[in-house]
């Protein structure tokens, strides 16, 4: 089949799996991405084209809503034009836009939720206001799923987003990484006199990085490497090194590169902050991540990241903010590399029996299989009322 991806962010690890993966299966695969720091090079992926639209626009601030409604027409028209015969579009800043043309075109629509809408708008000064305009984003996401022939959610706890929706068919792709585990070199930490901890991600003080920052500084033979942007990436680029731990803030680095710091690392970690919404659903790649390369992870208590950490034994849970637990955490680890070898080993047999992208790539493959199928028997329906 002809796909179109839409994706409402240039740089996306995801989706970019999702299109790759399309492509490897037989299908003929673009990727309509928003540009909207025009930091995406090239127009070319790994097998599928890419096409943006380069309106400069903010990254998860409230101010992008003024540049919503361009992005959509740009993005109607596009679909549109375009000649796929199935659209897949990736959470709410897409999915609308979406739906007008497949009432238009009369092809299928799939639709992936990596991020529940109404769960990642800011707080804002006036609760009750908060309150309502969060019900109302779900109510329209939720009403909008009805339109959608396939829905993939990227855990399943998630499911608590959209119940009540009227859903068709659902399939559950966790946000893991393919398995780079024998392709990228050294599995090994290399030998140092204390460890390496590295976070890739959004730059964020919901995320706990202060937190973090502020054991470090206060402990010797640690490294701490930071990378990626965000709101709050001012916070690193004038951090100075600690009195006795090192802390490094990198800046964005392509994904390749954060897979090869991740295998080279001794310990990773994934805090979020149990006042922002969405951190009781984080299906944070970082854990995926951690397990595919072996390495053991520290995460915040009171989100489904925990939970999985805790059943697989692959990692510690600590509470969310709380320094001194963060500080033991990283001590134990530290100080026994039996520790980490044994929980590394263990979300590594996780990863490859119930999480690898090899799995996650079966259950996309097999939903387009049948939706190919739905579709080429509505080709031949219509062939035979024509004749």
């Amino acid at each position: 089949m002809k796909v179109t991806l839409v994706r409402a962010r240039a740089i996306d690890p995801a989706v970019n799996k999702v299109a790759k993966t399309l492509s490897e299966n037989g299908h003929d695969v673009k990727l309509l991405v928003w540009d909207r720091q025009h930091t995406l090079g090239t127009e070319e992926g790994d097998g599928y084209t890419i096409r943006k639209f380069n309106l400069k626009a903010p990254y998860d601030k409230f101010t992008v809503l003024f540049y919503l409604p361009i992005w959509w027409i740009y993005e109607f028209f596009f679909l549109l034009k375009d000649k796929c015969n199935v659209m897949h579009a990736c959470d709410l800043d897409t999915l609308i836009p979406a739906i007008a043309a497949r009432f238009i075109k009369r092809v299928p629509l799939c639709y992936t939720i990596y991020d529940f809408y109404a769960s990642n708008l800011p707080d804002g000064r006036f609760p009750q206001l908060r309150k309502l305009t969060r019900s109302l984003v779900a109510s329209v996401e939720r009403f909008g799923i009805r339109f959608t022939d396939v829905l993939f959610l990227v855990d399943e706890s998630r499911y608590e987003d959209v119940r009540g929706a009227r859903i068709k068919r659902v399939a559950y792709i966790h946000n893991s990484p393919p398995d780079y585990f024998e392709v990228e070199g050294e599995h090994e930490s290399k030998e140092r006199t204390g460890i390496a901890m590295f976070y890739a991600g959004v730059i964020s003080k919901s995320r706990g990085l202060e937190h973090v920052i502020k054991v470090i500084k206060d402990l010797d033979n640690i490294t701490l490497i930071l990378a990626g942007t965000g709101p709050d990436k001012d916070l690193l680029e004038n951090q100075a090194a600690g009195e006795q731990g090192e802390i490094q803030y990198i800046g964005w680095i392509p994904y390749k590169e954060v897979i090869k710091r991740t295998l080279a690392a001794d310990v990773l970690f994934a805090f979020y902050s149990p006042g922002f919404p969405p951190s009781k659903w984080a299906s944070s790649n970082k854990l995926f991540e951690a397990m595919m390369c072996g390495k053991p992870i520290i995460v915040s208590d009171g989100s489904s990241i925990a939970n999985i950490v805790r059943e697989e034994n692959c990692g510690l849970v600590v509470p969310y903010g709380d320094v001194a637990a963060i500080r033991e955490a990283v001590l134990k680890l530290k100080n026994d590399s039996q520790l980490r070898q044994t929980l590394g080993q263990n979300g590594r047999r996780a990863y490859e029996s119930r999480y690898s992208w090899r799995i996650m790539e079966r259950r996309l493959v097999d939903s387009y299989q049948q939706l190919s199928s739905q579709v080429s028997k509505k080709a031949e329906n219509h062939k035979s009322r024509a004749q």
